[in-house]
């Protein structure tokens, strides 16, 4: 099963390298559940095509460089990191399209890994207090909430 999702994500990948119509180093690649869809990083910046091909269409194009691209397991979200204000910060997006909100705001480097299985919660992983944690913050924003301590 991991074989062959490795070379489904190589021919989605050398699809979107011949879409884009020169040689472009891709990176951080995320297949929607359905499978419908592909997002990967470009230029520092979020590009979408579907898995059958066609054109990649850039989908952010902030001034800081985004990266980690998650799909919600309803496929109506996407969540990343941008480097937006200086350090990276998580944010999520509707898939089809519409504003971003920013759901992290502090000072150390925040990195989404996955989502809660009704898509109303962004795990991230985050170098906040000088050692790596992992967090969940809703997403609808709020206060992040650190999953372990070291109580």
């Amino acid at each position: 099963m991991k074989r062959l999702f490795n070379m489904l994500m190589l021919l989605v990948i050398t699809g979107c390298i011949s879409v884009l119509g020169q040689s472009a180093f891709l990176s951080d690649p995320a297949i929607s559940s359905d499978g419908s869809k592909i997002v990967f990083v470009y230029e520092s910046d979020l590009w979408m095509a579907d898995r059958t091909g066609g054109t990649a269409h850039r989908i952010t194009a902030m001034t800081g460089e985004e990266s980690v691209p998650r799909f919600s397991p309803d496929g109506k979200w996407l969540a990343f990191s941008s480097t937006q204000n200086g350090n990276a910060d998580v944010y999520i997006m509707p898939v089809e399209g519409g504003s971003l909100m920013q759901l992290t705001w502090h000072d150390g480097n925040d990195l989404p890994d996955s989502w809660s299985w009704d898509s109303k919660t962004v795990y991230f992983t985050s170098d906040r207090f000088n050692t790596f944690g992992a967090y969940t913050v809703a997403a609808t924003g709020g206060t992040p909430v650190r999953l372990f301590s070291d109580n």
